[in-house]
C-alpha cells in the first residue's frame, strides 16, 4: 500500500473505528477509486471486521 501521510492516517482511523469493541462483528467499508479519499488511479479496498 501507498498513501500520502494524510491518505494513511485516514487508513488508521479505519481501521481503529472497526477495532473498537462496540463495532458489530462483520463491520466493513469500501474504499474505492475516486471516492473522496482516494485517487481515481487507486484499487478497491475492502476493510472488515472478523467474526471471530
Amino acid at each position: 500500500m501507498f498513501g500520502d501521510p494524510a491518505g494513511l492516517r485516514d487508513l488508521a482511523r479505519w481501521c481503529l473505528a472497526l477495532s473498537d469493541t462496540q463495532a458489530p462483528s462483520g463491520a466493513h467499508v469500501h474504499l474505492d477509486p475516486g471516492t473522496i479519499p482516494l485517487a481515481v488511479e487507486s484499487v478497491p479496498l475492502m476493510l472488515a471486521r472478523h467474526s471471530r
